[in-house]
């Protein structure tokens, strides 16, 4: 299990986790959840995400891994397709 927490100014304003589903295979899926607390003086609103993360390979640095998990979280990217909270996790593959 990868635990990603974001601080600003040491309050915890976001955090993921992600599950490796693969066996620790060298090409491995990872089952990831993404919560960001909302910030209305930025008008930023909460969100809780879910997805995953396709046909990663695991011998690279873990921060492939963070960038895929974090653009999973805003939507952004080919890495993973996630929707919000109540609605079915959508999949998808990417490479890096």
């Amino acid at each position: 299990m990868l635990r990603i927490v974001v601080y600003a100014n040491q309050t915890p304003i976001a955090e993921a986790n992600a599950g490796n589903m693969s066996m620790l295979a060298d090409i491995s899926d990872y089952k990831v959840r993404a919560v960001e607390h909302a910030a209305p003086k930025l008008d930023i609103p909460a969100a809780d995400v879910t997805g995953w993360v396709r046909d990663h390979p695991r011998r690279t640095s873990v921060w492939h891994l963070v960038r895929k998990i974090a653009e999973l979280a805003v939507g952004e990217g080919n890495a993973a397709d996630a929707v919000q909270e109540g609605t079915p996790s959508i999949t998808a593959s990417s490479s890096d």
